[in-house]
């Protein structure tokens, strides 16, 4: 196809003066191009705005507005400059509504006091409290912040932070903190977890509702000469058991208030411990820790032993406590018909108790220890569950006697507590995050059904409304460029309400071009090679010397298919001191070029030369008004535009005032090239 598209030319010359609004811009626009080219950054000012107007010192005229009139403009040579360096030595009056001062804007703006609402009255207060710790004196002179409205639009991020890092470290509590408080960390076995460290390297017993590792006890000298203990009889005997039956404790030491001296003079009365193993300890090989055992031994005959001697020895192996699942003990009530009983989550195995107390052994109830009235609710033949904390509770009978019966079942039958690991108390972060997972997963299905399309989607009828579409491009290739221009140009939409703004970051070749990117751009939009328009100054964003920067303006209509689209190709060059990368600034400084440009006109704001002629070619050669472009859509110079997503959007925009920009849906145009194409 042969490409010839309408192409104006505005040529340059020395100096061009219009003093109607149809001849070049509004108001008697002054434009010139003086002949002084010295140094551009001089360093007549300290701040950014004096920078930025010392640069162009050479014509102070070259900086101005396009609704500035003639007799605004400033004399060179009196010496005066311009409107950026008055604004930098007179920053104007202080006070306003952020806390800390308005700015002055410029005498070509209407400073306007609005009406402080509710919300920001509160938004700056909670401002303050975030961060009335950093003093405005060092932001002004280490953070170099002199304007007041540039110290608060600091402290307002500072506190948006602060608000994000509120949230996560309320998120962090939701999943971590809340579940230590709720239900904190147990040191807690169970005696199958017991039962599986019977090894050398880790043993485990528990004794009387308590854990202790006996590893390194092993180890260690044990008993006399008549019972002398090895490491290895302690682990076949030992190692991963339940040794209530080994450390036995008369009755007269655990329950003192219920058996006398008279009762039992040797201390030789014992209920027959079996464990809560339930293991009969005259079936197994384990010495018994009682008086009178050994006679060479001090310490076993001392009938405090197990208090004396063998809890202090093994404190300091104590792992933790022995739990019991809630279900397996009332099975053992209701179905087996075994004593075993919670109160207040502390487990008792009664079994002991009862069995002698209903044995013919039971001589003048010597066996019946406990309150009569303990023992009824104790023995209530399985009814009921196991768990009599209620009962307990509500036992008419005074403390001391409660006191002394409570003790007594404590040092002789005590076994563990309940295991409450998995209650709803400690699980609840759990069913909170599986409940946070369901909705997130309910919403991405929401999504899911939204976003497929059952049948033809009607498309919207947008209303006429001027777009440009910016493509900031760097070093595609051809086939790349081509697919990206070709389809902002097949969009369906007006072509003369659209407008393709090409933006090339720098005169660069790109790898495997034979052509620079910027030569590229004008060859497929039909660009005369040989023409070459003067290049125009701005600023850039960058610091030192790169913020001056030089562009070129190209402007024409693109043909392609029936469609006869209006474009703008602006290149930056660079100064002619730039010798590697010439002109690049970066994308964010293509996007912000063209939205500097926008706000500059539509706040009646100084312009640079370069957005002058943008401004003329854009208002007099494409014919637009630029005030009459009310959105921008950028995309990238390799994305190929569907061809009703302008109408969709535009319309979508235009339906709700509240929206003030929308991203698209993007997807891989080579999706099935390789593994790493499908992967993405």
């Amino acid at each position: 196809m042969d490409r010839k598209p309408t192409f104006s030319y505005y040529g340059p010359q020395a100096n061009r003066t219009g003093a109607s609004d149809d001849d070049f811009g509004p108001n008697n626009t002054t434009y010139s191009r003086g002949t002084n080219y010295g140094n551009p950054f001089e360093d007549q000012a300290a701040s950014a705005a004096a920078i930025a107007g010392s640069m162009y010192s050479r014509n102070p005229n070259y900086m101005s507005s396009p609704r500035q009139g003639a007799s605004e403009m400033h004399n060179e040579k009196a010496g005066n400059i311009d409107t950026f360096a008055k604004r930098a030595s007179d920053p104007g009056p202080a006070g306003g509504s952020g806390g800390e001062g308005n700015v002055y804007k410029g005498t070509h703006e209407h400073v306007e006091d609005l009406e402080i609402t509710a919300s920001r009255r509160l938004w700056v207060i909670f401002t303050w409290m975030v961060t009335w710790w950093i003093p405005s004196p060092l932001l002004r002179f280490c953070g170099r912040m002199g304007r007041p409205d540039v110290r608060m639009a600091w402290r307002e991020k500072v506190a948006i932070c602060a608000i994000i890092g509120f949230m996560w470290a309320f998120l962090l509590f939701i999943i971590i903190g809340l579940g230590l408080i709720l239900c904190p960390r147990q040191y807690v076995w169970t005696l199958d977890d017991v039962a599986g460290k019977n090894t050398a390297k880790s043993s485990f017993v528990a004794m009387r509702g308590s854990v202790y590792d006996i590893t390194n006890f092993m180890k260690q000298k044990h008993g006399d000469s008549a019972y002398t203990s090895t490491p290895e009889l302690m682990l076949e005997t030992y190692s991963g058991q339940d040794v209530n039956a080994s450390f036995p404790i008369p009755v007269r030491v655990a329950c003192p208030q219920f058996v006398s001296a008279q009762t039992d003079p040797n201390y030789l009365f014992f209920y027959p411990v079996s464990g809560a193993s339930e293991v009969d300890p005259n079936q197994v090989n384990m010495f018994q820790h009682t008086m009178n055992r050994s006679p060479l031994s001090k310490e076993l005959q001392d009938p405090n032993f197990y208090s004396k001697y063998a809890l202090p020895t093994l404190k300091k192996f104590k792992k933790g406590g022995v739990v019991w699942k809630f279900d397996w003990i009332n099975d053992m009530y209701i179905e087996q018909s075994m004593f075993w009983r919670v109160i207040n989550k502390e487990v008792f195995n009664m079994q002991p108790y009862f069995d002698a107390a209903k044995s013919g052994l039971n001589v003048n109830k010597k066996y019946n220890l406990l309150d009569s009235r303990l023992e009824k609710i104790m023995d209530q033949g399985g009814y009921g569950t196991a768990d009599i904390t209620k009962d307990w509770d509500a036992l008419n009978w005074n403390s001391t006697a409660k006191l002394n019966n409570y003790n007594c079942m404590k040092n002789l039958f005590y076994v563990g507590t309940v295991d409450d690991r998995q209650s709803v108390r400690c699980l609840f972060t759990n069913y909170m995050l599986l409940a946070f997972a369901c909705v997130l997963m309910l919403v991405v299905l929401a999504k899911f059904l939204a976003a497929m399309q059952f049948g033809n989607k009607k498309r919207p009828v947008p209303p006429i409304k001027f777009v440009v579409c910016q493509v900031p491009c760097y070093t595609e290739d051809d086939e790349s460029l081509l697919k990206t221009i070709t389809s902002l140009a097949a969009l369906d939409y007006q072509d003369k309400h659209k407008l393709i703004f090409v933006i090339c970051d720098g005169n660069i070749v790109g790898s495997g071009n034979e052509k620079s990117t910027p030569r590229i751009v004008l060859d497929i939009l039909g660009v005369d090679p040989e023409y070459d328009p003067p290049g125009r100054d701005c600023l850039a964003i960058a610091e030192g010397s790169r913020r001056h920067n030089i562009g070129k303006v190209y402007s024409g209509l693109y043909e392609f298919e029936g469609h006869v689209v209006p474009f703008m190709v602006v290149v930056k060059v660079g100064t002619p001191d730039e010798s590697n990368r010439s002109g690049n600034r970066g994308k964010r400084d293509s996007q912000i070029l063209l939205m500097s440009f926008f706000n500059k006109v539509h706040f009646d704001l100084p312009m640079t030369p370069l957005e002058l002629e943008i401004y003329h070619q854009m208002r007099h050669i494409i014919g637009i008004n630029p005030r009459d472009f009310e959105y921008l859509l950028q995309v990238d110079a390799d994305t190929e535009v569907m061809a009703d997503s302008l109408s969709r959007l535009i319309a979508a925009c235009s339906s709700d005032q509240r929206i003030a920009g929308i991203c698209g849906e993007t997807m891989l145009g080579n999706e099935s090239k390789s593994w790493t194409t499908m992967m993405q």
